[in-house]
C-alpha cells in the first residue's frame, strides 16, 4: 500500500509539545519564547516634532480636503434649495452643478491659506525661539492680510482680524478642550 505525505502525517503519532517546543507538524512552526514578552512603541519615548515642510503637506492637504468637503455640502445645500429644471434628472443636474461650483472653490481657497499660514508659522517659531500660540495667531494674522492684500486696506484689516480670530478661538479651546500644553507661554 502506498502512502502519501499526508496518509503519514496523519498516521504519525502524537507529540504534545512543551511550552518552549513546537508542534512537528504545524506549519506554524513558532517559538513563542522569542516573541517580545513587553510593548513596542513604533515611535521612541519622545516623540519627534515634524519639519517645516511636512506641517506645511499636512495642512495644505487637509485644508483642501476640508473645504473641498464644506464646499461641496454648501453646494448641495444650494442645489437642493433652489433646483433648476422641471424634470428630475435636469434638479439633480442642477444639484450636481452646484456641488462642482462650489466645492473646488473653497477647497482651493483653504489649501492656498494653508499654503500661507504654515511657512509664516514656522519662520516666527524659529526666529522667536519658542513654538507657542502667539506664533499660530500672528501666523494667521499675517496670512489674512497677506492674502486679502490686493482688495485695500478695509479687507486686509477685516482678514487679518478673522485670522487672529479664528485661531484665537482654536488656541483657547484645544487648551481647555484638547490638552494641550500651554495657551500662550511655553
Amino acid at each position: 500500500m502506498a502512502h502519501h505525505g499526508w496518509q503519514e502525517a496523519a498516521e504519525a503519532p502524537s507529540v504534545s509539545p512543551g511550552p518552549s517546543a513546537p508542534s512537528l507538524y504545524s506549519p506554524y512552526s513558532l517559538d513563542p519564547n522569542y516573541l517580545p514578552q513587553g510593548p513596542e512603541f513604533i515611535f521612541p519615548v519622545e516623540v519627534r516634532k515634524k519639519s517645516w515642510n511636512e506641517q506645511m503637506f499636512d495642512r495644505t492637504g487637509s485644508c483642501y480636503l476640508l473645504g473641498l468637503t464644506a464646499g461641496g455640502a454648501w453646494g448641495l445645500w444650494e442645489g437642493i434649495r433652489r433646483p433648476e429644471g422641471r424634470t428630475t434628472r435636469l434638479r439633480v443636474n442642477s444639484v450636481l452643478n452646484s456641488c462642482t461650483r462650489r466645492g473646488p472653490f473653497l477647497g482651493n481657497t483653504a489649501a492656498v491659506l494653508a499654503l500661507m499660514y504654515s511657512p509664516l508659522c514656522s519662520a516666527l517659531a524659529h526666529y522667536r525661539g519658542v513654538d507657542d500660540s502667539i506664533n499660530s495667531i500672528a501666523a494667521a494674522s499675517i496670512t489674512g492680510l497677506l492674502y486679502k492684500s490686493t482688495a485695500g486696506l478695509r479687507a486686509m484689516g477685516v482678514a487679518g482680524a478673522a485670522g487672529c480670530v479664528a485661531l484665537g478661538i482654536y488656541s483657547i479651546s484645544s487648551y481647555y478642550f484638547g490638552g494641550s500644553q500651554s495657551l500662550l507661554f511655553s
